[in-house]
């Protein structure tokens, strides 16, 4: 496994397009030409419509997902999931600095941000709907910029 630090981008959940939650913008999907190669050629790839967080998750709440599932707390999570680096901003495993509760969290791993998705009903946004929705230009640009390493 590939040892990586920081958050690749602000964690972010998105639902399926039946689901209409606060927080969540709706993309309704389409025909578009990404930037990766699917064996396609040139050819537009098809995108279902989804619903995306409109926000970053904050520091409190991901503070309340490890509260309420233990296993993803800094001092109790396994190695396989989470490097040295995970939430090693927080002074202790359940203390995030309280001047930033209302920053976006940072510092989690894929498969820590994959549970917080799945706690909430949701889950991850593929590579493929991350860069549809920034070509969809529906969110300020800093919500999708990326933060460092994942």
């Amino acid at each position: 496994m590939m040892k990586r630090r920081g958050l690749w981008m602000p964690l972010l959940c998105m639902l399926s397009a039946a689901v209409v939650a606060d927080d969540y913008v709706s993309l309704a999907g389409g025909p578009f030409h990404s930037s990766l190669r699917f064996g396609n050629g040139d050819k537009a790839v098809f995108v279902a419509g989804y619903q995306l967080m409109s926000r970053p998750v904050r520091e409190a709440e991901f503070l309340a997902f490890v509260e309420t599932h233990p296993q993803w707390r800094r001092d109790r999570i396994p190695a396989l999931f989470a490097d040295a680096g995970y939430l090693a901003h927080w002074p202790g495993p359940l203390t995030p600095r309280s001047e930033a509760l209302d920053f976006p969290v940072t510092g989690v791993s894929w498969f820590a941000a994959d549970a917080y998705c799945r706690a909430q009903g949701a889950r991850l946004p593929s590579w493929l709907e991350w860069e549809f929705a920034a070509a969809a230009r529906l969110m300020p640009v800093t919500m999708l910029t990326v933060a460092g390493g994942f």
